[in-house]
């Protein structure tokens, strides 16, 4: 692709000419290879003087033709991202810094955004200062700190975010007790594909302080926050009527302020909880069914057609076929949610979702990128992880080679290592599947990383630095079938164990998809493949039933007797004919060399 940018900022893209003659291409001049045509492709020349149509070029010549259109299609989309991500204010974006680096960094606009955040706190009476002594010595003890985290965004606006450090309510809190559910983000792909299927109409709504509106339970203990420093100043100083007097000043000058939780805090274990139950109920009470598959998708008829709502904590995805619809539903949830702070509601065509850009511009598809979240972890690169050169992959030949003799990474340095697979990992599994072998393997080296391990996470950080534009775009060949491909590498790993691969698309783009080592060692490539296809199963299976559950016509309104949904025949290629043998077949197929292998890999058949 040739990318140049004019001066209005637009990307054009072209393909290479082919190397004809000049007098050749006058005379088979064809649209969209030769220069001097703009217009669409076709396979037969122009007649002259009202003489018949010559078809000089052979079906497969007049096939080739089409592929290229199709391909000039695709390059046009990653040049459109590639001029998105160019047009971003990336300078100024900062780290995320604590109150007292960010108060340095960013002067009265820090402080602003700390005053922006308490205000929320106090015009909410979400907490209720205390003196010491009218608290227990364990409760004194067990109050949580309250943290406040400064970072500048893209638009140069600094914000405050302020959260509790519940990390100590383990002790005496079960993760039973306060887990709360989320959506998948399998779950928020196949939602976004059916949206760009069906052209609905789609929102995004983020419910400010929504923790702030869920009161705390009465039957449950106190829980007790600790503000200090700055901000226990600036709570005193701007509203003193109500915290002047119980600000304590310790004989080391530092400021405290004990207070009471009225209302779930970010931070605290069991806010989230709370807020999913209130939200959950609401929106089962305003008719909409939940998915048994996934507890965070819930659906309703509305005037004919499906209105779907995924949420994560307090962000949601809204859509629906008709856009008045979506209005009525933002409606709802304003009347609700948005008494305090109205909601922020985005429309249109782009969304900024759970870390992830979901651009709908092109009809029946849609496409994901992570340009804040890949910009932020290639920018904060130590220097001994930064690459110059220039990597066409994420991972060489030798990913799975693992040299016992090479040095082991130091304790700081194991440290770095864990966290960059992780934020790669986050990536991985959302709009940067291209990432999940390598990532895959990485993870299986976090807890004794040696140097050569080092290499191969700056070879895929490399990789991402020169495709960190790169976007994923997802669409359906109009069957409404669901295609899984499976593979498995054969001892590969140090520990002689294989590797799965597996990916499922709907024609376009690698919806769902997973990389990671197998549990156990096998004897052949065969029983590898076999393992390998029980492996991926629990997201097929899951996949399966969860569009089933969302009932999207894949092809059109239907009778009920031929009801069809997107996903509605399971097909699954593998590339290994005594594997599909034993699938298919089960133990009636086993021989000597096979009877070994365990029942629960015959789960397929």
């Amino acid at each position: 692709i040739n990318t140049p940018t004019t001066n209005n900022n637009e990307i054009t893209s072209s393909i290479e000419e082919p190397n004809m003659e000049n007098d050749t291409r006058k005379s088979r001049r064809i649209a969209g290879l030769a220069p001097h045509d703009k217009g669409t492709t076709i396979r037969e020349l122009q007649p002259h003087n009202n003489e018949p149509k010559v078809n000089l070029f052979s079906a497969g010549f007049s096939k080739a033709v089409a592929k290229l259109e199709r391909e000039h299609n695709g390059y046009m989309m990653v040049a459109q991202a590639v001029e998105s991500y160019n047009q971003m204010q990336s300078s100024m974006v900062t780290p995320q810094y604590g109150i007292n680096r960010g108060l340095k960094e960013f002067g009265e606009d820090g402080v602003n955004a700390v005053l922006k955040e308490l205000k929320q706190i106090h015009e909410m009476s979400v907490i209720s200062p205390l003196f010491p002594g009218e608290m227990t010595r364990a409760e004194v003890k067990r109050a949580l700190p309250y943290l406040m985290f400064l970072k500048r965004k893209r638009n140069g606006v600094i914000k405050g975010r302020g959260c509790a450090d519940g990390r100590s309510q383990r002790e005496f809190i079960s993760k039973d007790e306060a887990s709360s559910p989320t959506v998948n983000p399998n779950a928020v792909i196949l939602t976004a594909v059916i949206d760009a299927i069906e052209q609905r109409d789609v929102a995004t709504v983020d419910v400010p302080g929504a923790f702030l509106q869920t009161e705390m339970p009465d039957d449950e203990e106190p829980v007790h926050i600790r503000f200090t420093g700055k901000m226990a100043a600036l709570l005193a100083q701007e509203y003193p009527e109500t915290y002047g007097k119980y600000l304590i000043t310790k004989r080391n000058g530092d400021k405290v302020l004990y207070t009471k939780a009225n209302k779930a805090i970010y931070g605290t274990l069991k806010a989230a909880l709370l807020f999913w139950k209130k939200l959950k109920g609401k929106l089962l009470d305003w008719g909409f069914e939940s998915n048994p598959y996934d507890s965070c998708t819930v659906n309703k008829m509305i005037e004919g057609s499906q209105a779907t709502i995924v949420w994560h904590v307090d962000d949601l995805k809204i859509s629906h076929l008709k856009g008045d619809v979506v209005t009525r539903i933002i409606d709802n949830l304003e009347t609700e949610f948005g008494q305090t702070s109205p909601l922020t509601v985005t429309r249109g065509k782009v969304h900024e979702y759970l870390g992830m850009e979901i651009d709908y511009s092109v009809k029946g598809k849609v496409k994901f990128s992570m340009f804040d979240y890949l910009e932020d972890i290639i920018a904060n690169l130590p220097e001994d992880l930064q690459v110059n050169r220039y990597t066409t992959t994420p991972a060489a030949d030798h990913l799975f080679t693992v040299n016992p003799e090479a040095a082991r990474l130091s304790s700081a340095q194991a440290d770095v290592f864990h966290h960059y697979v992780a934020k790669l990992l986050f990536a991985a599994k959302r709009a940067r599947p291209d990432l999940q072998t390598a990532v895959a393997f990485l993870c299986t080296r976090v807890k004794g990383p040696d140097i050569d391990d080092w290499k191969k996470l700056q070879r895929t950080l490399g990789y991402l630095k020169d495709t960190i534009f790169l976007p994923l775009i997802l669409g359906s060949d109009g069957t409404g079938n669901m295609y899984w491909y499976v593979d498995a590498s054969f001892a590969v790993h140090n520990d002689m164990k294989s590797h799965t691969g597996g990916v499922m698309t709907f024609g376009q783009g690698a919806a769902l998809s997973m990389s990671s080592k197998q549990k156990l060692n096998t004897k052949s490539s065969t029983e590898s493949e076999l393992v390998g296809v029980d492996d991926v199963i629990p997201m097929n299976i899951w996949s399966k039933y969860f569009l089933h559950s969302q009932g999207y016509h894949a092809t059109g309104p239907s009778p009920a007797e031929d009801f069809k949904y997107l996903g509605h025949t399971n097909v699954l290629y593998q590339d290994n004919t005594s594997s599909i043998q034993l699938e298919n077949n089960g133990k009636a197929s086993s021989t000597k060399r096979t009877r070994h292998i365990n029942i629960r890999y015959f789960l397929i058949t």
